[in-house]
């Protein structure tokens, strides 16, 4: 699976930049597509999906797997300078945190949904040509995976933390 280390996003609905948030080293690099599989770091057999509306992070083998780990980068909810998750298999969909879970739920459009449903695309805790997701309205928070699950988790300078709340971006699965 290729791996995306330029994060430059030129989607016309996504007018931002990510590389030049991460490294301006790499601004010139190769687009993001605007569907995208996200690689777990420290686990690099294991992929961002979610199984029963909830977040996590798993080895991918079947089709159901593939599908549930592909997702729509959107111009964030909330602000424009973030990005959101669309399910590309439950359209209308999103990655959201809710009670400090991440979770798949229905855009209802209110403010706290919006809120909740985007993060910011920062340089990688654990490796720059990576990338972490900050929340949008817990800017002290992360996503981050832990036994498996994802959750949003106040920021730490421990390695585990870092390792576990970067992510690499990849071209998205084939359903």
């Amino acid at each position: 699976m290729k791996t995306f280390f330029a994060l430059a996003l030129t989607l016309s609905a996504l007018p931002i930049s990510i590389s030049a948030s991460i490294n301006p080293a790499i601004a010139q690099s190769t687009p993001v597509e605007p569907t995208v599989s996200i690689r777990a770091f420290n686990f690099p057999t294991f992929y961002v999906r979610h199984r029963n509306f909830l977040g996590e992070i798993s080895p991918i083998s079947s089709s159901l797997d593939r599908a549930d780990a592909r997702f729509t980068v959107r111009s964030g909810l909330a602000s424009s300078n973030c990005v959101s998750f669309e399910s590309s298999n439950f359209p209308g969909y999103y990655l959201r945190h809710q009670n400090f879970t991440i979770v798949l739920a229905l855009n209802d459009n209110t403010t706290l949904f919006k809120n909740d449903a985007t993060f910011c695309i920062k340089p990688g805790l654990a490796s720059l040509t990576n990338v972490s997701f900050q929340s949008y309205n817990f800017p002290t928070y992360y996503i981050r995976h832990k036994n498996f699950k994802l959750y949003i988790d106040p920021y730490s300078t421990d390695s585990v933390f870092f390792n576990d709340a970067t992510f690499t971006l990849v071209a998205p699965f084939i359903p």
